[in-house]
């Protein structure tokens, strides 16, 4: 985490921002609640976190005509532009971290920690 930590900030960005970035790479136009649930985080801090990134030009957040309850969020072209700049960053912190290790060691460290991942969401209490 440091060690990402640190190469984001070179880039202005906080590391508390970079998992709704990833998400939204990946999903662009969550509502706010699905994007904390992706991200594993209470509302309040995903709101917190939103507001941040608004105000840094990196999302927009939305209500449709159809649904004013919801609240939508988008990246913006300088939020998108960041993939090309961060995504090789957390990559390098990767290699960096498996650095001696075989590949066949991480591979079976990668299937174990996303098996316990799964076990562990699979056993927390849902949302009513």
């Amino acid at each position: 985490m440091r060690a990402l930590q640190g190469r984001l900030a070179g880039h202005g960005v906080p590391f508390g921002h970079w998992t709704f970035l990833r998400i939204l790479w990946e999903r662009d136009g969550l509502t706010q609640r699905e994007l904390s649930d992706e991200a594993g985080v209470m509302e309040p801090t995903t709101f917190a976190a939103l507001k941040a990134m608004e105000e840094l030009g990196y999302i927009v957040r939305k209500q449709t005509a159809a649904n004013r309850k919801n609240v939508y969020v988008y990246l913006t072209r300088k939020g998108r532009a960041l993939e090309a700049k961060l995504v090789p960053l957390a990559e390098e912190v990767n290699r960096i971290a498996v650095r001696g290790a075989s590949a066949g060691d991480v591979a079976a460290t990668r299937r174990t920690l996303l098996a316990v991942i799964d076990n562990l969401s699979r056993s927390s209490p849902r949302k009513p």
